[in-house]
C-alpha cells in the first residue's frame, strides 16, 4: 500500500495529494459536494486538513438527497454525521426526480448541479470528487456516443457555475490511489448501492469495460486523459477561431448576420455556431440536427425563415440575421409598476433614474393589438404594429416588449423608443430600461 501519511499534517501525504490540493484556485469559501462514497469523503478531510491553519477560509459541505433508493436518507445521516465530526457545516438539499424525459442518471446530475449552482456565492468555489477512472468513463462513454473534440476533452478541472465555480482537484489521481489513502486514513464511507447495478451505463463502462481494457493496457487511464488533454487544446483552437471570425459576423445585439457566415466553409459555420450557442449558455444539438439544421439556418435563399428547435431554445432567422431565443414563460398582461426599484420583464430591466423628477406609478403590459402612440409630442398618432414592422423588431419580440404607459399614454417601447415631453417640455422620461445580454464566461 502506497504510504498515506498523517490526514491532518498536509507534509506527511503523497506528493499527487500536496499538488492537487496546492493547485486549488484561491477562494475565501470552498464547497464540497459530498455524497457520503469514498471519493466524496476522502476529499473533504483533505481540503479540512489543508486549510486546517487557515482562518481566512471556510470549508462547507453539501449533500443532495435524491430520494430515489431507501438508502437514501441513510445517506443524507452519514454526510451530517460525517460533517459534525469535523466541525463542517452541511446544506442538505431533497429533491424530487419528476416524469423523466431523458436516463434517470442524466435527470438526476442535471437536478444536482442546479442545486450547486443555487447554493454558491459569489466567489464560491464547489469542489468534486471525480478522478481520473471517472474522467476514463466519461471520454469512452461520449465516444461511444460520437461526440465531437469538445465533448472528448471530458470533464473539465474547472468552469463557471452560477455566481461561482466547480474546480475537481482529484482528475489526476486514480480511484484505487485515494481508497488506499483514505483506507490509511482510518476514513469509513458509504457506498451507493446503484453503483454496482451495471444496468446504467456508467457503471457498465467502470466494471465491465474499463477493467478489460487496463488488463490489456495497463496505462490506459494515463492514455485516455492524455488524449482529453489533446481535445481540449483542439477545442480551444476552435473556440479561438470561433471568437475572431464572430467579430465581422455578429452584431451589438447577439445577432449572426447569415451573408457573412455562409461564405465560410461549412465545418467553420458549424464550429462558429456551436461556438455562439454554448456561449448563451445553451447545449448545441446532436450532429444529425447540426448538418440539416445549421444548413438550413444559413441557406443562401433570403426568402427562408427557417427555425432550429432544440432543448430550451430556438434559432430563428429574420431580416438575413440568426436569433437565438430562448424558451421563457410568457411575460404578465399587465404589471403595475410603483416605480421603486428594478422591475425585470423577460429580458429587460426597467429602472427610474432617482436624480430626476418621475412620475410614482406607471403600468408595464405587453402588446395586445391595436396600440397607437406619438412619435413626437404634439404629433399624431401611430399604429404600434406598423412602426414595429418598419423598426424590422423580429415577429417573436414584438409580443414580449415591456410597453410602459403614464396617464393612458404608451411613453416607451422596450429599449427601442422613449418619450419625450411627459413631464417637462421636451425632455425624455426619466427611464432607463436596458436589454440583459446573455453571454457565459
Amino acid at each position: 500500500m502506497t504510504p498515506v501519511g498523517d490526514r491532518c499534517d498536509p507534509s506527511t501525504w503523497p506528493d499527487a495529494l500536496r499538488q492537487a490540493m496546492s493547485a486549488l484556485p484561491p477562494s475565501k469559501t470552498f464547497y464540497i459536494a459530498l455524497s457520503g462514497g469514498v471519493d466524496s469523503l476522502f476529499l473533504l478531510h483533505a481540503v479540512v486538513g489543508w486549510f486546517s491553519a487557515r482562518r481566512d477560509v471556510v470549508v462547507r459541505a453539501v449533500h443532495v438527497n435524491h430520494q430515489l433508493q431507501g438508502s437514501a436518507d441513510r445517506m443524507e445521516a452519514f454526510c451530517q454525521s460525517a460533517c459534525d465530526a469535523l466541525g463542517v457545516v452541511l446544506t442538505v438539499r431533497r429533491i424530487t426526480i419528476g416524469q423523466p424525459t431523458d436516463s434517470l442518471e442524466n435527470q438526476a446530475r442535471k437536478a444536482r448541479y442546479r442545486v450547486f449552482e443555487d447554493v454558491l456565492g459569489a466567489g464560491d468555489l464547489l469542489l468534486l470528487g471525480h478522478h481520473a477512472d471517472d474522467q476514463a468513463e466519461t471520454v469512452l462513454f461520449r465516444l461511444v456516443r460520437g461526440s465531437g473534440v469538445r465533448g472528448l476533452s471530458g470533464m473539465p478541472v474547472t468552469r463557471r457555475l452560477g455566481s461561482g465555480a466547480l474546480y475537481r482537484p482529484l482528475l489526476p489521481m486514480t480511484r484505487e490511489m485515494i481508497a488506499d489513502l483514505a483506507r490509511g486514513w482510518g476514513l469509513t464511507w458509504q457506498d451507493d448501492p446503484t453503483n454496482s447495478d451495471t444496468r446504467f451505463d456508467r457503471n457498465y463502462l467502470r466494471h465491465e469495460v474499463l477493467p478489460s481494457i487496463r488488463q490489456r493496457w495497463p496505462a490506459a487511464l494515463d492514455g485516455i486523459g492524455r488524449s482529453a488533454r489533446h481535445c481540449e487544446e483542439s477545442e480551444q483552437l476552435s473556440r479561438s477561431l470561433a471568437t475572431y471570425q464572430r467579430r465581422d459576423i455578429e452584431d451589438d445585439q447577439q445577432r449572426l448576420r447569415v451573408r457573412p457566415l455562409s461564405a465560410l466553409p461549412f465545418a467553420e459555420q458549424k464550429n462558429l455556431l456551436r461556438c455562439w450557442i454554448i456561449d448563451h449558455g445553451c447545449t448545441p444539438p446532436g450532429a444529425a440536427k447540426q448538418a440539416q439544421g445549421f444548413s438550413d439556418l444559413v441557406s443562401e435563399d433570403p426568402r427562408r425563415t427557417p427555425e432550429l428547435c432544440a432543448e430550451g431554445y430556438r434559432i430563428l432567422r429574420y431580416a438575413d440575421c440568426l436569433y437565438l431565443v430562448i424558451d421563457q414563460p410568457e411575460p404578465p398582461a399587465r404589471v403595475i409598476w410603483e416605480t421603486t426599484g428594478v422591475l425585470q420583464w423577460d429580458q429587460f430591466d426597467l429602472e427610474l433614474q432617482p436624480e430626476r423628477a418621475a412620475p410614482a406609478e406607471l403600468v408595464v403590459t405587453r402588446r395586445q393589438g391595436g396600440e397607437r402612440f406619438r412619435p413626437r409630442p404634439g404629433g399624431p398618432s401611430r399604429p404600434l404594429k406598423k412602426w414595429l414592422q418598419e423598426q424590422a423588431v423580429p415577429p417573436w419580440e414584438r409580443d414580449r416588449l415591456p410597453l410602459v404607459w403614464y396617464s393612458g399614454e404608451l411613453v416607451a417601447i422596450g429599449d427601442l423608443w422613449l418619450a419625450r415631453g411627459v413631464l417637462a417640455e421636451n425632455q425624455p422620461l426619466p427611464l432607463r430600461i436596458v436589454r440583459r445580454r446573455i453571454f457565459v464566461e
